[in-house]
């Protein structure tokens, strides 16, 4: 019997799948999931899982598809040697860590890998067990974009995992070892401290940075008039040369029919701002005049650069836990 760690869209559809093929499998996560049905189990805490997964320990696959809890080791250690396995989207060991897809924005990568690999103590570094490399499509743009890839490839490389497994063609113990030496490791991103613009960066940039924080997020910010303002689909153009004491400076508003956009003196020429709402997401377009200055605090920017840590209440700022 496959047991599945998680509520994402890939936990649903692979439950559709296997039901579909008359394989046995559980789900497990602390939410309420009614579309899954009676093979679903909700689950508070690390202790009642082991509990409920102690009867398959080595005896079946084990797949966590965003797992709600923090693994122990000790936890961990209960499930050895076989393990528990879990998704990740990038060619390992390179981009480990967090918030994949705005990291890949922020890089310009296209190249994803749907791997499985062991789930180990130190983040995503445990051997590999299956993996396919694909290519994110070009008119992925927004985070949105990527995760619907992202979503789609891990499905198939799961499904695929679960049939095998099932039909006895899969070997759990079968697994490479990562080359730790060529790794690189990017912490999770949270947009309540880490989205705020630094107006002195280049306007590409910029425009790259508000992208990695676009739909489904809730934007990059920034401060107008001393209110927080989120900022989504904008573009940016090398079409004039301005002065550092005017970056940030909104120099043109204009009106489209059914459309709006500001557009901002930036380092190395004009960004181009579609939607702008305040922290209510009230679209305030049209309310920004010409000659006002979008800015960023030293305190903010400075938040900006928290590492975001999950708890086992949600995402927290490591400060905040010191």
């Amino acid at each position: 019997m496959i047991q599945l760690l998680g509520h994402n869209e890939i936990v649903v559809n692979l439950s559709k799948t296997l039901r579909e093929n008359a394989i046995p499998f559980k789900v497990y996560s602390n939410k309420d999931i009614s579309e899954i049905g009676e093979e679903y189990t909700k689950v508070e805490t690390l202790a009642h899982l082991k509990v409920k997964l102690a009867p398959y320990a080595n005896s079946t696959l084990i797949l966590s598809a965003g797992a709600p809890w923090i693994f122990s080791t000790e936890f961990l250690r209960s499930f050895d040697p076989i393990g528990i396995f879990n998704l990740h989207g990038t060619p390992l060991p390179h981009d480990r860590g967090g918030t994949i897809v705005s990291w890949l924005i922020l890089n310009k990568k296209r190249m994803g890998n749907a791997i499985i690999h062991k789930i180990v103590k130190e983040p995503d570094a445990g051997p590999i067990l299956t993996s396919r490399e694909f290519i994110y499509p070009i008119h992925c743009q927004l985070p949105a974009d990527y995760l619907k890839e992202y979503n789609r490839q891990q499905e198939i490389t799961a499904t695929d995992l679960c049939l095998q497994w099932s039909k006895g063609k899969m070997d759990l113990r079968n697994v490479s070892h990562q080359p730790h030496y060529l790794a690189t490791y990017w912490p999770r991103l949270q947009a309540s401290f880490n989205a705020w613009i630094d107006w002195s960066w280049a306007g590409e940039d910029i425009a790259l940075f508000i992208r990695a924080f676009d739909e489904p997020y809730a934007g990059a910010k920034t401060l107008w008039r001393g209110k927080t303002l989120h900022i989504k689909s904008a573009f940016f153009q090398t079409d004039s040369n301005f002065h550092p004491f005017q970056w940030g400076l909104v120099y043109r508003y204009s009106e489209l029919g059914d459309s709006a956009y500001y557009a901002i003196a930036v380092q190395g020429g004009s960004l181009y701002i579609e939607v702008c709402v305040d922290e209510y997401a009230m679209s305030i377009m049209g309310r920004i005049k010409e000659g006002d200055r979008f800015y960023t605090t030293d305190d903010q920017l400075t938040s900006a650069k928290r590492r975001t840590i999950k708890t086992k209440n949600g995402f927290a700022s490591q400060e905040d836990l010191l």
